[in-house]
């Protein structure tokens, strides 16, 4: 198995063409104490994310035979270790593209031949296959594990425990229950999960949301667990590279912040490279590179102490942190103060105005400020007065 230490994670990507954009570095990070930083790419549609990643993909899936690949598009600034990386299956690769349809596992009816399954599995290789074939797996490793209690094989029996261990614990997190329970009904091969409100549901069932996210998880989850099959080590954490477009596909903003930092906690020896439109993503992990394609800045770790609206404004392109409808608010106040400055009574009228017909519109801190401006004539009234 590969360690971090030699495993050749992504240092630096050079962009000889990526149509409108072109010859320009993308450096990553370096941290004393990582082997390697995720990267997350930024920038306004059109700007190359998806291009970049299905790129990096393309690479990944077809190793080059020099020292230093490149694709036309793209040259890895690594430390190629061609023959001891692809000529082995023991470090986890895939690429979770941005339009990824939510893919409910298939319905099983019988256990099917463990060796096939993994052969189709390693075969096919791609995110859809893996993701429909899971509820397979898992049952497979269900009644592994019944035959293993039988045969008193204490040590298969421990490995397939830490198996289903992990998978718990990781729902658990992702459905912010901690008593959430992997029941395995052996009549119907169907798997239910205990929420917190007591109901068992199927993975059928579930709402887009968490579907997105646990078809992510099992992907991963599967790969490395092949990996730690065939090194028969279930302890160990494989290396590898993972690419994710629009990580936030179908997810909720809470889910939204949760999706990264519960991927690398659950598989710390694996980058991560996404491209994201969504401040929650981007803000969420440290030790990361954040890349704007659009301005060609840089950032680390000081982007996950940035507020939303701040992130919007700097990664997104908004101009500022208000709606447009705060916005069309915020210019009428202007207009009446530029337009009666000279004229208080006027001006409060007019502000008065602004405030009956939309205040309702306006975030806490915009309404106290529209409220300050009234509450000036008043104060300069009654002292006239």
């Amino acid at each position: 198995m590969i360690t971090p230490e030699k495993f050749p994670y992504i240092k630096s990507i050079h962009v000889n063409d990526c149509y409108a954009y072109q010859n320009f570095d993308i450096p990553l990070f370096e941290y004393p104490d990582k082997p390697f930083s995720h990267l997350i790419l930024t920038g306004k549609n059109g700007s190359g994310k998806s291009t970049i990643l299905r790129s990096l993909d393309k690479i990944l899936r077809n190793p080059p035979k020099s020292s230093r690949p490149n694709d036309n598009m793209l040259s890895l600034g690594l430390e190629w270790e061609i023959k001891q990386l692809f000529s082995s299956t023991s470090y986890v690769s895939t690429f979770l593209k941005a339009d990824r349809q939510l893919i409910k596992p298939e319905k099983v009816t019988t256990v099917i031949n463990d060796k096939d399954l993994i052969k189709t599995l390693e075969k096919k290789g791609s995110s859809e296959t893996v993701i429909k074939l899971f509820k397979q797996y898992i049952v497979n490793k269900k009644v592994s594990q019944a035959f293993n209690q039988l045969n008193n094989e204490y040590s298969r029996l421990e490995q397939t425990g830490i198996f289903f261990e992990q998978i718990t614990n990781a729902l658990r997190k992702a459905f912010e229950y901690s008593k959430l329970e992997l029941i395995f009904d052996q009549e119907s091969f169907e798997l239910y999960l205990t929420l917190h409100d007591g109901r068992q549901v199927t993975f059928e069932i579930l709402s887009d949301g968490f579907t997105a996210l646990i078809n992510i998880l099992m992907d991963l989850f599967i790969r490395v667990d092949i990996i730690r099959r065939n090194l028969d080590n279930f302890s160990s954490n494989p290396c590898g590279i993972v690419l994710i477009d629009e990580p936030e596909t179908h997810l909720h903003l809470q889910l939204q912040e949760q999706v990264l930092p519960l991927l690398i906690s659950l598989f710390p020896n694996i980058q991560f490279i996404a491209a994201t439109h969504s401040p929650a993503v981007i803000a969420s992990i440290k030790y990361a590179t954040i890349f704007d394609l659009t301005t060609k800045e840089v950032k680390n770790d000081e982007v996950a102490g940035h507020s939303y609206s701040d992130l919007m404004m700097t990664h997104f392109g908004l101009e500022n942190e208000y709606s447009t409808i705060a916005d069309s608010i915020i210019n009428q106040v202007n207009e009446v103060l530029r337009t009666y400055e000279d004229k208080p009574l006027h001006r409060h009228t007019e502000l008065q105005r602004i405030y009956d017909n939309s205040s309702k519109f306006l975030s806490p801190t915009l309404k106290i400020e529209l409220e300050l401006l009234l509450a000036q004539y008043e104060a300069k009234k009654s002292t006239v007065e």
